[in-house]
């Protein structure tokens, strides 16, 4: 592990947190902390950085050893030269939490980092204690719960070069979904931080899969397989508590979604955590960051 200066601006996290790169596989994870004890890690997903977490992260100094990566690709985490498929992601972060030697985790999960973080708890349930969830991507979306902007978006970042020059060349993804998906638009500031790791059509070649890997009317069948891998164990681990954070309007945490989760995730405690759309640490960092001290109080009562 090395310490080093990177982009994402350190200081946004608190004086006394650190910038730390893990060498994995063939690249690096990138990740900040601060504090000590049992680990309480933060896995963002598309196609934003460890930045996100920002504000839930500095509500919790005291609370453990927080610790939030940047997965592969992004923020300040290496470029490998791969597929950037959803089990790449989970090869390096499987990697990442080895190489920390994490146990007793307790995580705290938004969007794709909901998939990678049940991925990871489901094959190493001995090492993870408990699991807070936040408009995450644990099942598959039906198209007619979605708006429909949103629709018409994904239909034409999966057609074969629409997709490319919306994502990659034109860079729209970033610059008009990014900032819809929020309940107010970010400060341009913040935005530039988001914005700032993929200047480039060529830095931005692997934004793609994670919007086109989404998985909608059970498309596609890749994605789709790969959540369900995880639900033996969202179904029977009643020793792991599990806070499901559920906001208003929402987007991809669907009616249809948070009735299966309620009638089938064990230890799950359904919250409502007020207004917000989808990159809710920014819009309510609080809510987050007090259902993850409720989530930390409850797994001490059960011991």
């Amino acid at each position: 592990m090395t310490l080093t200066s990177h982009a994402i601006p350190r200081d946004a996290f608190g004086p006394d947190a650190r910038s730390v790169d893990t060498e994995v596989l063939d690249s690096h994870i990138h990740h900040i902390e601060h504090g000590d004890g049992n680990p309480i890690v933060f896995l963002h997903g598309s196609p934003t950085s460890s930045y996100l977490w920002r504000h839930v992260f500095t509500r919790l100094t005291g609370r453990g050893r927080l610790i939030v990566p940047d997965l592969i690709g992004f923020g300040d985490s290496g470029r490998p030269d791969i597929a950037y498929e959803l089990d790449d992601h989970i090869r390096y972060l499987d990697a990442w939490f080895d190489a920390l030697d994490l146990r007793d985790v307790t995580l705290v999960v938004q969007d794709y980092g909901a998939a990678f973080g049940v991925s990871w708890a489901a094959r190493h349930s001995g090492r993870v204690k408990a699991v807070l969830l936040a408009e995450p991507v644990i099942r598959d979306i039906a198209s007619a719960d979605l708006p429909e902007p949103f629709v018409q978006a994904q239909q034409l970042i999966r057609t074969p070069g629409d997709g490319e020059k919306f994502v990659v060349e034109d860079n729209l993804f970033l610059t008009q979904v990014l900032p819809g998906a929020f309940l107010t638009p970010p400060a341009q500031e913040d935005l530039d931080v988001y914005l700032a790791p993929f200047p480039t059509p060529e830095s931005r070649g692997h934004l793609i899969k994670f919007p086109r890997n989404l998985p909608i009317d059970g498309t596609p069948a890749s994605s789709v397989d790969f959540l369900e891998r995880s639900v033996d164990w969202l179904k029977t681990s009643n020793d792991v508590p599990k806070l499901l954070l559920t906001f208003e309007p929402g987007f991809l945490l669907t009616p249809e979604i948070l009735s299966w989760a309620a009638e089938n995730i064990a230890a799950l405690e359904v919250r409502a955590a007020g207004a917000g759309v989808h990159f809710v640490q920014e819009e309510q960092p609080q809510a987050i960051a007090d259902g993850v001290v409720d989530l930390l109080a409850r797994v001490e009562g059960a011991k």
